[in-house]
């Protein structure tokens, strides 16, 4: 298989497992009084000078860094709202609705929705493999799902919602192809759309609540650094290379993460169960047999 696929693929994984202690962080942030728009505003926000560095540096330390052509902007602002804005505000009203069991299981229907979406708009072949690897994925996530947590429709739609919002983000990401704009240009302009957007939500809404301490404000540095600057940036490069389909199945290893570290470092033990195992074993399966099938598409 091509080496630059593979790399794709270590982004991708890298990049969810990095979401995946995105829980871990932000409960953190949470007991800081910080309220959840106020998360995602600050992630945003407190990523910009990171990416600016890292932009100009790619850039060789150029004038012309952040020079980006007006037709592009169209594009890299629906790719800001909807995957790091519209999206998680989706998900975590979910969560305060049915909990976050249920709210992964609906919102990991993302994957199926991304590939429906690349064959209906893109006109993109499915193959066999992948339709198999993608069954197995959900039927995995599904198995995350415990029927004793709360339901209602509110809740689930919302979800579904979250779902749907970030498939469209997968797919406008797998086609964005412009040279001019690198991985951390792009970045960069994503957190700058969306800080604005939060900010103009927590103002409208009266949930602007800034950290009062150090701690607080380290929290949110590390949110930032480990989602805007790691997370998003190697998702991005790695749905380029690897393509949305492949992507979106490779990055169901978001809630494995979350499951692990919940467990390790928030005495979560109630989500590590027989059925959360065998989902477990079912993602990873699904995500070997993607690369299996490339690697035999490739020989």
């Amino acid at each position: 298989m091509n080496k630059k696929l593979y790399w794709g693929y270590a982004m991708v994984i890298t990049s969810a497992i990095l979401y995946g202690c995105m829980g871990l962080i932000t409960t953190h942030i949470y007991q800081q009084d910080i309220t959840r728009e106020t998360a995602v505003f600050m992630r945003n926000f407190l990523a910009i000078p990171f990416l600016a560095v890292l932009a100009w540096k790619q850039h060789g330390f150029k004038a012309s860094a952040f020079r980006i052509c007006w037709k592009t902007l169209p594009m890299t602002s629906a790719i800001a709202l909807l995957g790091c804005c519209i999206t998680p505000l989706l998900l975590f009203s979910a969560y305060n609705s049915i909990g976050t069991g249920p709210t992964t299981v609906f919102h990991f229907i993302y994957p199926a929705l991304v590939v429906l979406l690349s064959w209906l708009f893109l006109r993109k072949t499915i193959n066999g493999k992948t339709v198999l690897a993608l069954v197995i994925c959900i039927g995995g996530i599904a198995l995350f799902y415990n029927p004793a947590d709360p339901l209602n429709l509110t809740g689930c739609g919302l979800a579904l919602l979250s779902g749907l919002t970030y498939a469209v983000y997968v797919v406008l990401l797998s086609v964005f192809k412009n040279k001019d704009v690198s991985s951390f240009k792009l970045s960069f302009y994503v957190s700058v759309i969306c800080a604005a957007a939060m900010l103009a939500i927590c103002l409208v809404t009266d949930t602007l609540t800034l950290p009062t301490n150090a701690t607080g404000w380290l929290l949110c540095i590390l949110l930032a650094l480990v989602v805007n600057v790691g997370a998003m940036v190697l998702f991005q490069q790695g749905t380029a290379i690897a393509g949305g389909e492949r992507a979106s199945i490779l990055s169901t290893a978001e809630p494995l993460t979350s499951m692990i570290t919940g467990y390790l470092f928030l005495g979560e033990t109630g989500n590590l169960n027989p059925r959360s195992i065998i989902g477990s074993v079912l993602v990873i399966a699904a995500s070997i047999l993607i690369a299996v099938a490339d690697k035999g598409k490739a020989e």
